[in-house]
């Protein structure tokens, strides 16, 4: 029972979600850790409508920051399900 109930206030939070941030989730979905600059390219959302989108969807914690260990001034940003 709890698992339905996580699982209805996941769906309830992807709802009051902008379309930005829904846009940018699903991108995050079906293409795996992605940086900022790869959003940019695969949406064709604005840099800063990308950055906005990935506060919003890490303050409801439905995406994490990896560090990228190659070049860490830039990191990734993967789906948490």
């Amino acid at each position: 029972m709890v698992l339905a109930t996580s699982m209805l206030e996941k769906s309830e939070v992807t709802e009051s979600l902008p379309p930005s941030a829904l846009e940018v989730l699903s991108v995050l979905r079906r293409e795996g850790p992605l940086t900022p600059k790869d959003l940019f390219e695969k949406t064709d959302l604005a840099p800063r409508t990308v950055r906005y989108a990935l506060k919003v969807l890490l303050e409801y914690k439905l995406v994490k920051k990896i560090p990228n260990l190659q070049d860490l001034r830039q990191n990734f940003y993967v789906v948490l399900e």
